[in-house]
């Protein structure tokens, strides 16, 4: 990576606006992003689907992986968007380099319920902290912003609760007016396989649509957290200034 082609200002900004900054880094390399994305979300998909096969009627253990899993597919994430901030789009076997030595077992239990897992994430992967070294960095970097990624995770879960219903309400749209489909029951009550089905596949959308976001923002936050107490923004300028006079 070239840090003189890094593809964003990188300046101070208060906690709301690195949210924005992470969205608007969603928006600039959606087609990248999701085209290794959704690759990989395919592939989680069969897997599911292969042990749809032995779980039967137990289809919320699915589910319940599909979201427990968030911090495997968060890693996979803020590799692109580590390695696109600063020019270089990776493919999609690079990207899953970035599921080796990152604590991935640490991230799957004991960091899970973390509300700031989406912030201290580019701590574990791309500093490589451990240990008490890691917590202190955490600590750190969280001074004036661990409030604000707090709301960011709940907020998250809150858009995919109203992802999940609008989807499930579009369906409702489209049933003909004969059906016997009652909205409520079937998204609250309703235990048929159809609907476990169904529920899986809304699921892997939303978080298709609401993860990269999340880690996005996180991600934004960090780099906001490190300009503001390690004036950041000067280092790469001057990186910059020394690149230029290495190729003269």
């Amino acid at each position: 990576m070239d840090i003189d082609r890094i593809e964003a200002v990188v300046r101070p900004r208060n906690p709301w606006e690195s949210i924005d900054l992470g969205f608007s880094m969603v928006r600039h390399w959606w087609k990248p992003l999701y085209k290794i994305w959704f690759f990989f979300l395919l592939w989680i998909f069969l897997i599911f689907s292969l042990l749809c096969v032995f779980v039967g009627n137990s289809l919320w253990i699915i589910g319940f992986l599909l979201w427990w899993l968030k911090p495997l597919y968060d890693r996979i994430i803020l590799y692109f968007f580590s390695h696109a901030l600063f020019g270089e789009q990776p493919s999609f076997r690079k990207s899953l380099s970035s599921l080796r030595n990152t604590r991935l077992l640490m991230g799957l239990f004991w960091w899970r319920l973390d509300l700031v897992r989406s912030f201290n994430l580019p701590v574990w992967q791309l500093e490589g902290s451990r240990g008490k070294v890691a917590s202190k960095r955490m600590k750190l970097l969280q001074r004036k912003t661990k409030g604000t990624a707090v709301w960011l995770t709940i907020i998250c879960l809150h858009f995919e609760w109203v992802l999940m219903l609008s989807l499930f309400g579009l369906l409702y749209m489209f049933m003909p007016a004969n059906a016997n489909f009652e909205f409520f029951q079937v998204v609250f009550v309703d235990e048929s396989y159809w609907v476990e089905i169904l529920s899986l596949i809304f699921t892997l959308l939303v978080i298709g649509i609401v993860e990269p976001l999340y880690v996005a923002a996180g991600f934004a936050l960090y780099l906001n957290s490190r300009t503001r107490l390690e004036a950041w923004d000067i280092e790469l300028g001057f990186r910059r200034i020394a690149n230029e006079l290495n190729k003269k």
